[in-house]
């Protein structure tokens, strides 16, 4: 949002040097005018406001160390495409075996259903000890599965906190500004009155009416601050989430490999149907939140809320809130995807024995 610098300009008097009928109301409307231009001006952050708001959750969101995901060991999805069909007909969901792909366990279910028959055949303590080991392989995959998705959710909500943080500074400062224009405004028309009142009370009708003229526009500038007026403050994304989803680049290094394969694949099963970061990118642009499309307003809030930083408004600030809400439900999603293929595992036999109940 656009945002006014006040100026001044040294130069001659605009009044005569000898008194006029009408002088006190000009200077007074040109007093009323200066104090709703500077009040109204007041639409940026000090000093101590933008350094306050560029410390703590900044340094916070960022992770200590580039963590060692689950899914770096994912092998890429060309030799697996075989294995759904094997996994289905060994009793895998297409749930179950494409949230297996998406973390990488596709192997590992293959040889879980080898182990299955050899323990089935009473080929000793060597092979349930193996069907043991590859059980408890992958639940060690899924359990690091989860949390990829709970410490991105956890950097979805502080880059949230961060936009929180700002928007309620910017609240209270848009607030003051507030107060200070209704002032402005109670004090422009009380002595606007008491002035058009005294020179029509002294014969100067004319003097009346220019000060009423003045007084008038002086609180029309007034209610024309506090309608266009926004408060900003600065906030800076070099490591944007949002940006990520947007471009959907072919690996990310803010996600967790395997958040950002369930995000960005297609569905083995179905493979019209768009991929969660699509979706969410469609549901993004939908409702004009980013602005008429095509528009040069579109174009600023794109650069703003997908770049590296900068200005944001109250307005600006809860609609970038209101996706990182949208993104961080769609990765909760993957969570019920892993449930699936843990309640099939746990229906499995444990061994060459009878299934477990649930």
């Amino acid at each position: 949002m656009p945002v006014c610098d006040c100026q001044t300009t040294a130069g001659p008097t605009p009044w005569p040097a000898r008194s006029v009928p009408g002088c006190a109301p000009a200077r007074l409307g040109a007093a009323a005018l200066a104090l709703t231009l500077l009040a109204g001006c007041a639409s940026r952050l000090g000093p101590e406001g933008e350094a306050a708001a560029r410390s703590g959750f900044e340094r916070i969101c960022v992770p200590l160390t580039r963590t060692r995901h689950a899914a770096e060991a994912v092998p890429s999805s060309g030799p697996l495409r075989a294995a759904p069909g094997k996994l289905e007909a060994g009793g895998f969901s297409p749930a179950a075996t494409d949230i297996a792909e998406v973390i990488g366990v596709l192997p590992l279910l293959e040889q879980l259903l080898a182990a299955e028959q050899d323990a089935a055949r009473g080929r000793g303590a060597g092979a349930e000890l193996r069907l043991l080991r590859l059980r408890l392989a992958i639940s060690d995959r899924i359990q690091l599965a989860m949390l990829d998705i709970s410490s991105t959710q956890a950097v979805i909500d502080c880059e949230g906190e961060r936009g929180d943080e700002l928007r309620m500074r910017l609240q209270a400062a848009e607030d003051r500004r507030a107060r200070r224009l209704g002032l402005t405004s109670i004090l422009v028309g009380a002595t606007t009155a008491a002035l058009s009142g005294g020179l029509s009370l002294a014969g100067s009708q004319a003097g009346g009416d220019i000060a009423g003229i003045v007084g008038g526009t002086g609180e029309a500038s007034v209610a024309a601050a506090l309608l266009f007026g926004e408060i900003s403050g600065p906030l800076r994304t070099e490591r944007n989430l949002l940006r990520e989803v947007w471009e959907r680049p072919p690996q990310s290094e803010l996600f967790p490999r395997t958040v950002w394969r369930f995000l960005t694949r297609r569905r083995t099963s179905d493979p019209d149907r768009a991929s969660p970061a699509e979706a969410v990118a469609a549901e993004w642009r939908a409702g004009d939140r980013l602005g008429p499309p095509g528009s040069a307003g579109e174009r600023a809030r794109i650069d703003l809320l997908f770049g590296g930083g900068g200005r944001y408004t109250v307005q600006e600030l809860e609609v970038r809130d209101a996706m990182l809400d949208l993104l961080e439900a769609s990765i909760a999603l993957m969570s019920e995807e892993l449930r699936v293929l843990v309640i099939e595992l746990a229906e499995r036999p444990a061994t060459g024995g009878p299934g477990l109940d649930r």
